[in-house]
Order: structure tokens, then sequence, then C-alpha cells
């Protein structure tokens, strides 16, 4: 039996005791299912465990040697990533505070830079060329003055502000979240159903390429 066949029956195993949620509360088939999530759990735990070990504190540590500027870094990060544990005791969580808020901070300011980096000024700009352009077509200019329209249409529906009974973002609010942010749910969800869709397929064909190999050993 090579490594690949014993890859192929343990991941059909772990799709058929998966599966075994849709049967219902029966205790035989929860508990199966319970004991797949576990070990998916675990093993997905202990892998990024591992990673960030060797692939993040050890490889900083290392690329750090000789490097004043690089092991001042690696110290900050050392220090920060020591207080989150402080978070574990009642005494002790507001020392977990600081690197959380730092954390958060980080990505929030990552999110909204991408967001208006990478997705509104690509969209603006994407706009603005079929206008300029001689091969641009009218449907085409409609198409990214729409896509743009509605991008700061949405992002101004969760504004914080108080809107009132004759406050003109009283509209925009109706039109970014019951219109705009309705539309990009339901693609989403049709594309998140494809997707899953897709992988039920691949996993049917894996459990009879699994039913296959065991056949072809039994024979044997």
């Amino acid at each position: 039996m090579t490594p690949d066949s014993i890859g192929l029956i343990v991941g059909a195993v772990f799709t058929v005791l998966v599966l075994t949620y849709l049967i219902g509360d029966f205790l035989p088939f929860r508990f199966m299912f319970r004991l797949a999530v576990y070990i998916l759990i675990g093993a997905g735990a202990a892998y990024a465990a591992v990673v960030v070990i060797f692939d993040v504190l050890l490889a900083g540590i290392l690329e750090a040697r000789g490097n004043v500027g690089l092991g001042v870094i690696a110290a900050i990060g050392l220090v920060l990533g020591v207080m989150v544990w402080a978070k574990a005791s009642p005494r002790l969580a507001w020392i977990g505070n600081i690197p959380m808020g730092y954390l958060i901070g980080v990505g929030a300011a990552t999110v909204l830079g991408g967001a208006i980096i990478g997705t509104l000024g690509p969209q603006i700009v994407a706009a603005a060329d079929p206008v300029t352009s001689p091969s641009g077509g009218q449907p085409e200019v409609i198409f990214t003055i729409l896509v743009v329209v509605g991008t700061i249409i949405t992002l101004l529906s969760f504004g914080y502000y108080r809107v009132g009974r004759n406050n003109p973002m009283q509209l925009v609010n109706i039109v970014g979240r019951r219109f705009f942010l309705m539309i990009g749910l339901g693609a989403v969800f049709a594309l998140v159903f494809m997707a899953s869709v897709t992988l039920l397929l691949d996993r049917g064909q894996a459990l009879a390429a699994a039913v296959r190999e065991v056949q072809s050993l039994l024979v044997k």
C-alpha cells in the first residue's frame, strides 16, 4: 500500500465521518462527526503552531542575528507576543489589551488602506479609462461608473452619523443597504453555493476512487 493510497482512504473515511452530520442527532453518528471535527481542528492547530514556531519565531531570531534593527523589531514583537498570554489571567488581562489594541489598529489601517488603494482607487481609474479611450463603448462606461457609484454609496451607508427623516443620507442608506449590498450578498451567496457544490462533487469522486482502491487491494 502506497502513501497515496493511505491518504486517499483516510480522506474518504473523514469525509464519511463529516457527512454523518446530515443524518441527525443519533448518538453514534454525532460521536463520529465530533471525532472527525476534533481531529481536524487538532491537526490544524498543531500545524499552525509548528509553522509559527519554525517559520516565524525561529526564522525571525536567526535573521535578526548581527542586525541591530531587525533585532529590536524581533524583540518588540516577542515582548508583545508574550504580553498576549497575560489575557489568560483575569488579574493581568489588562496587559494583554496593549498588544491586542495594537493588532486591531494595524489590522483596521491595513483593511482601510486596502479598500481605498486596492478597491476604490482601481475602480475610479477603470471608470475614467473608457471615457478617455476611443475603444471604450457606452455600455462599458455606464458599467464602470455604476460600479464606482455603488461602491461609494455602500461605504457611505455604514457611516457613523444620525439619519433624520429629511436627511439626504437616508436615501443613501436605503440605496446602499437595500440595493447594492443585497445584490452583492446575493452574488457572494451564489458563488459560495457553487463552490460548495463543486467541493461536494469532488468529495464524491474521492469516495469513489477510495472504494476502487480498496477493491484493488482486496483483489491483490
